[in-house]
């Protein structure tokens, strides 16, 4: 997902296993060729799986909900 105003890309990956609960706060990384030596917040794009697909993705414009769909879940954001 791509941030018409900032230029900023998020990349979302839907699974079957239940989510946890991370143990420490999720940070933004940097997707950087598969060539480059990696940095500890740069993720390799050899890495990345894409046959896992998003069908659906849509925010609310006001409030700060995000609604992502799969082939067989849904999955809401909601900040607070």
């Amino acid at each position: 997902i791509t941030s018409r105003v900032t230029r900023k890309d998020a990349i979302f990956e839907s699974s079957r296993e239940q989510a946890i609960r991370p143990r420490q706060l999720l940070k933004a990384k940097k997707v950087t060729p598969s060539a480059r030596r990696n940095r500890r917040d740069e993720i390799n794009s050899d890495s990345l799986e894409f046959s896992k697909k998003i069908l659906h993705c849509a925010y609310h414009p006001t409030d700060n909900i995000i609604a992502i769909a799969t082939a067989h879940n849904l999955f809401t954001y909601v900040a607070k």
